[in-house]
């Protein structure tokens, strides 16, 4: 749940031409996923100013790989939205690939059908990976508040999956789970963005760029810390535990009860609800212009200081610091944004990491475990 990069229709149709050149013929059945280790999904990322978001494709069973329908890739839902239930309801054995559960609006408020079905991605080698059974929003309308479609490739683990409202659809009787969590096999998710300086572009100047992915695995990753995931909320999250803002510790965040740390790979930089004052009536060193989707919260400042955060569970603690100051000039910038109250944290207290912690780290979710893993990238990330 972050604020979004503001696509315009030339930018639209520029990132369909990138990602049109990942598209491959699906292979033969006889290199499916029961006998690969793991699959590397290609992403695409679009930035602009601060903010940058990760696209991922689909196939609907029985469409042409031409046909591939592109989604935000969003850690901060947990449910899988599809623009067009007309392009699934054209497929020629939709009927009986394809089960309407029932009906309703999906988490953004376009009318939709609650679909059972199978999912297929293509992986960057050309094999298929394939997620049956998916259950997910087709939206049969335009949103009511700006016309548009959802197109949302919700990637966050809840514990449990009913903590939001959006995964028992009312009147439908199902649990919904985010698509990545329907192949049992396959339990393991790796966010594994390109460098910085790659994705990031100068302000004002969007960029598309490639090089970023997915790794699905069977087995867990290696040197990966893991933390459990924080139950009965409705966004994926750790615990937050500590902030600092160049060399100092600051309070953050006190005395604020069961504070979170939202695992958000999408967006741009850390930000915060900070109700008790600790940091954001505070004058910091680097301060730069809030950006423009501050507009709605209260009493912002931001930063382009180094900042270290620490997070975690009841039984350990992960600390990574972000600093720009070694990117180009031309896409170093924001790292913290600091309100009193933060409209993108939706009422919960805390932080949410932003992608540019995804920068900084490879983020493992473990859906079979309720799990987040953080593996620092370094120097170099």
């Amino acid at each position: 749940m972050h604020p979004p990069v503001i696509v315009l229709p030339e930018l639209k149709a520029k990132i369909e031409k990138a990602v049109s050149s990942l598209i491959r013929e699906p292979r033969p059945k006889a290199l499916l996923a029961e006998q690969v280790d793991y699959f590397e999904l290609p992403l695409t990322t679009v930035s602009l100013n601060s903010n940058f978001d990760a696209y991922i494709n689909i196939l609907f069973k029985g469409a042409p790989a031409t046909s591939a329908v592109q989604l935000l890739l969003d850690s901060g839902n947990s449910v899988l939205v599809v623009p067009r239930w007309e392009d699934i309801e054209a497929l020629p054995d939709s009927n009986s690939d394809y089960q309407v559960l029932g009906q309703g609006p999906e988490p953004w408020g376009c009318p939709a059908n609650v679909v059972r079905g199978p999912i297929h991605l293509a992986s960057t080698s050309g094999e298929t990976y394939s997620l049956e059974d998916c259950v997910f929003h087709a939206c049969t309308g335009n949103s009511p508040t700006d016309g548009s479609r959802t197109a949302n490739f919700g990637a966050g683990c809840l514990i449990p999956w009913t903590a939001s409202g959006w995964n028992t659809p009312a009147g439908v009787g199902v649990t919904m789970r985010a698509p990545l969590a329907y192949n049992a096999s396959y339990p393991y998710v790796e966010f594994n963005y390109a460098p910085a300086a790659q994705i990031r572009g100068v302000a004002n100047v969007p960029k598309v760029a490639l090089g970023s992915s997915l790794k699905i695995y069977r087995n867990r990753p290696a040197g990966y810390q893991m933390f459990d995931i924080i139950s009965n909320i409705e966004w994926m999250s750790l615990m937050a535990k500590a902030l600092r803002i160049g060399a100092t510790k600051t309070q953050w965040p006190g005395t604020v009860p069961s504070p979170i740390a939202m695992i958000d790979t999408g967006g741009g930089p850390v930000f915060l609800s900070d109700p008790n004052g600790y940091v954001y009536a505070t004058q910091w060193p680097d301060p730069v212009a809030n950006p423009d989707w501050t507009s709605n919260s209260e009493d912002c400042e931001s930063t382009s200081d180094v900042i270290a955060i620490e997070l975690g569970d009841q039984n350990s603690s992960f600390s990574y610091a972000i600093d720009t100051s070694s990117l180009p000039g031309t896409v170093q910038g924001l790292t913290l944004v600091m309100c009193k109250v933060n409209e993108y944290m939706r009422g919960q207290q805390g932080m949410n990491i932003g992608g540019i912690s995804a920068l900084q780290n490879y983020i493992l979710v473990d859906f079979a475990n309720c799990q987040v893993g953080l593996k620092s990238k370094g120097s170099g990330g």
